[in-house]
This record gives structure tokens, C-alpha cells and sequence, in this order.
């Protein structure tokens, strides 16, 4: 099975620990306010406070902070999985021939 490069997933891995500290911050300041994306255009800081897509997403924003692609991310995910189901198939189809 050849190896497959994964350098985001590997990023990820580095940073784990900071991380997860991090987000548990960002769990403890959003339980306690409420905060928005600054790039979402206000007229009055009371319109649309419900409005759709405009809080804050805490996986993206840590993200943006680590330097991190998480299409990349998903990407290589994808290539493990997929490498990781040939492989098995791989074996199957080996272990019916010797059954043959």
C-alpha cells in the first residue's frame, strides 16, 4: 500500500493540544455573549440578530487562527478513506482467490 502525503491532517495533528485549548475558550466566551462575524455588515447592532450564517463558526475560526485548509483537510480524508477501502478490497478479493 503506498503512503499517502496528508501535510494539513499532519498540521492538525501538531496543533491538537493547542487546539482544543483554544476551543474550550471560545466554548466558555460564546456560552457567555453573543458574537457575530464582523465581515456580516450591520446597520443597527439590534438588526437581524437572528439572521442566517452570521455567528460565529468555532471549527472555521479556529481554523483561520491555525493556518489550516479544511477543504484540504477533507480532501485528504477523503484519499485515506478511499486508499484505506482499496486496500481491504484488495485483501478480500486475495483471501477469495485463496479460498478458490
Amino acid at each position: 500500500m503506498e503512503e499517502i502525503k496528508t501535510p494539513t491532517l499532519e498540521k492538525i495533528k501538531a496543533i491538537q493540544r493547542e487546539s482544543e485549548l483554544f476551543g474550550k475558550f471560545l466554548d466558555w466566551l460564546l456560552q457567555r455573549y453573543t458574537v457575530f462575524d464582523r465581515k456580516q455588515v450591520r446597520d443597527s447592532p439590534f438588526a437581524d440578530v437572528m439572521g442566517a450564517g452570521d455567528y460565529i463558526n468555532k471549527e472555521r475560526l479556529l481554523a483561520d487562527f491555525f493556518d489550516i485548509d479544511l477543504d484540504a483537510a477533507n480532501k485528504e480524508r477523503e484519499l485515506l478513506l478511499k486508499s484505506l477501502q482499496e486496500h481491504k478490497q484488495g485483501e478480500m478479493e486475495m483471501y477469495y482467490e485463496q479460498e478458490n
